[in-house]
Parts: structure tokens; C-alpha cells; sequence
């Protein structure tokens, strides 16, 4: 009988000890999953902060590639503006766009920071050097004209949402086929270049309309405000005029916006690109720039990876 008994427990506790040995090896798996994830998760990590070896390439390519791209945009006055600052644009990637990317612009590096294409670490060294190199060619432009040529930030906390859209449309445009451009692996870099410079020439052609637009408006509303008011001068021209009217153009670039100038009243009113001695000229480096820029290049970016999506299930 004891014999029997023994015979019958015997697969019972065979069977136990199999699954008291699952249980064992599942959580040992679980362990083992969860310390290689948190292994790999420190990796990633420390390659994120890690800077690059050719640190010192990256700034010094960003100074002189914003330097050029500001004196392109400070002495581009014409209706072709756009084009020549998109042409300005196709050399600088042609030359350092290897060596940095050919950012020379705040938004763009937040842009490409938004998309995950940028080390978080590398940010502040960018933007460093952006606007290093636009000061650069502030004060290259202030020692030539003999100190005739200065920028002042008293305009840096006003705000106008007009300009802030113009901006952030501007921006989202260029940001859209810059990101478009670069997800063509294929191209070489002669085909890169040209893309980008073309994607900005269309956002520079794009937010200059807008802001003709705008400007007629407000001046035009302007005029009817002050027809019959003391602003009124002998010439017949109106003084005070808001500051949509001001502006020359959109920048698409807080960098060069450093270093771009407001238009005064006297330039206004004659198209002399020379000011008056007692009038000032304004920096177009200020909060809606600066804000309208950032968020134009995430939403141009990120819009882009929205609509390139691929649902891997399907490749």
C-alpha cells in the first residue's frame, strides 16, 4: 500500500517542481530583459550627452556660415531678396554642410532638435555660434560705416501677432521641404543644397507676400485714423506709423534678425535706405521673432514626419 501511495505522488511533485522551476526561469528572463533594457537605456543616454570629436569644426562652420548668410540678407534689398538669400544659402551648405549640417539658424536646430535628429547636448553650441557669427557681421558692417551702422533692442518686448504669424508661416514653410530634403537619403549633396536654398527662397516669397498684404491693411487704416490729426506733416506724410509698417521683411532666422534692421520713419516716407541723425534704428530680434521662428520650424518639421509617416505593419 505505502509502495502505491508513493508511486501516485511521485509525477505530482515532478509536475510542481517543473513549474516551481517555469516560475524561476520566467522571472530570471524578466530580469535579465529589464537590466539589459535599463543597460541599454544608460547607453543611449551617454551617447546623447557625449559630444562630437569635431566640436570645435561644428562652431567654427556655424559662425562663418551665419556671418555670410547675414551680410547676404542685410545688403539684399530688392525685389529679389529671396532668391539671392536662397542662392547665399545652396554655397554655405555646399561648403560646411558636411561638416555641421549648415544649420546657421536658431530655428532650424530647434526644428531638427523637435524631430529628434539633434543631441540635445549640441543645442546651446549651435546657437552660440549663430549668433556669434550674426554679430560678427554687425559690427564687420559698424566698423566700415564708421559706426553708422548700430542696432538697438528697445523694440525687443513689443509684440504684434501679424508679424508673429508671418513668421511662424514663413518658418513652418522652409522647415517643411529643409526636412523633406534631408529625408532623401539618395541625394547628394549638390541636390540637398539646392532643395534647402529653394525651400527657403519659397518661405522668404511666401511671408513677403503676407506681410504686403498686412501692411496695406494697416496702413490704410492708419491713414483714415490720422487724416485730419495734428500727426499730419507739411510733406502730407504721417508720422506714428504702426509697426507692421516698419517692418522690411520677414527673416525666418532669429540670427539674421539680430543683425536686420526696422525702417524708420524717414525711410518710410522717402525710400532712403539712410536715417535721419536723430532717428534710431531698431534690432528685428524680438520675442515674436524669436517665438513665432522656434515654433514654426517644430510645427514645419514635425508636420513633415506626420504626413512621411510609414506604418511599418504595411512596409
Amino acid at each position: 500500500m505505502a509502495t502505491k501511495k508513493t508511486s501516485k505522488k511521485a509525477p505530482v511533485k515532478a509536475k510542481a517542481k517543473k513549474t516551481a522551476a517555469a516560475k524561476t526561469e520566467t522571472k530570471t528572463t524578466v530580469k535579465r530583459v529589464v537590466t539589459e533594457s535599463v543597460a541599454a537605456k544608460s547607453e543611449r543616454t551617454k551617447l546623447d550627452s557625449k559630444l562630437p570629436n569635431n566640436l570645435i569644426n561644428i562652431v567654427i562652420a556655424e559662425i562663418v556660415g551665419t556671418f555670410i548668410l547675414t551680410l547676404a540678407a542685410l545688403f539684399s534689398a530688392s525685389i529679389l531678396a529671396p532668391f539671392y538669400v536662397g542662392l547665399t544659402l545652396m554655397l554655405i551648405v555646399m561648403a560646411i554642410g558636411g561638416i555641421s549640417g549648415a544649420h546657421i539658424n536658431p530655428a532650424v536646430t530647434f526644428g531638427l532638435w523637435s524631430m529628434r535628429k539633434l543631441k540635445t547636448v549640441l543645442v546651446p553650441f549651435y546657437w552660440g555660434a549663430q549668433f556669434l557669427g550674426a554679430m560678427a557681421a554687425v559690427v564687420l558692417i559698424g566698423g566700415m560705416t564708421e559706426g553708422g551702422f548700430s542696432v538697438r533692442f528697445d523694440q525687443f518686448t513689443n509684440f504684434s501677432w501679424s508679424i508673429f504669424a508671418i513668421e511662424m508661416i514663413g518658418t513652418a514653410i522652409f522647415m517643411f521641404g529643409l526636412a523633406a530634403v534631408l529625408s532623401r537619403t539618395n541625394l547628394k549633396l549638390a541636390g540637398r543644397s539646392v532643395g534647402i536654398g529653394m525651400a527657403l527662397a519659397i518661405g522668404l516669397v511666401v511671408s513677403s507676400t503676407l506681410l504686403s498684404y498686412a501692411q496695406s491693411a494697416v496702413f490704410v487704416k492708419h491713414t483714415k485714423k490720422t487724416a485730419n490729426s495734428a500727426q499730419k506733416t507739411e510733406e502730407g506724410a504721417y508720422k506714428n506709423y504702426p509697426r507692421e509698417v516698419h517692418i522690411g521683411g520677414a527673416t525666418l532666422n532669429p540670427a539674421v534678425a539680430l543683425a536686420v534692421t526696422e525702417k524708420t520713419d524717414t525711410q518710410i516716407q522717402s525710400s532712403n535706405p539712410l536715417t535721419a541723425e536723430n532717428e534710431k534704428s531698431y534690432s528685428r530680434l524680438s520675442l515674436e521673432v524669436i517665438s513665432a521662428t522656434l515654433i514654426g520650424a517644430a510645427l514645419g518639421g514635425n508636420l513633415f514626419l506626420l504626413v512621411n509617416y510609414r506604418n511599418k505593419d504595411e512596409e
